[in-house]
């Protein structure tokens, strides 16, 4: 059995091992529960997104995704356009 939840956490977007923008995003979290009594006995993000932010443009172009989940801190590649986060 699994649900689905959202999260929201604070990370940036890293160039050349330097922040260039601190972001807020939202997190689409798959929780895996034996039952639903339960604590969940796993989560996964299955997604992240950016969230609109007023006063912050974001440049097009290839960053290293950082932030933390569940107490463990993550990085991946990804690419901005057009205000979207994508697979690098």
């Amino acid at each position: 059995m699994s649900k689905t939840v959202i999260e929201y956490v604070w990370g940036e977007l890293l160039r050349d091992g330097k922040t260039a923008y601190n972001v807020k995003l939202k997190l689409t979290v798959r929780e895996m529960m034996v039952n639903e009594s339960f604590a969940p006995v796993a989560r996964a993000v299955a997604r992240h997104d950016l969230t609109p932010m007023s006063a912050v443009v974001i440049k097009d172009g290839k960053y290293t995704l950082r932030y933390v989940f569940d107490g463990n801190q993550q990085e991946y590649p990804v690419r901005v356009q057009g205000e979207t986060l994508l697979a690098a």
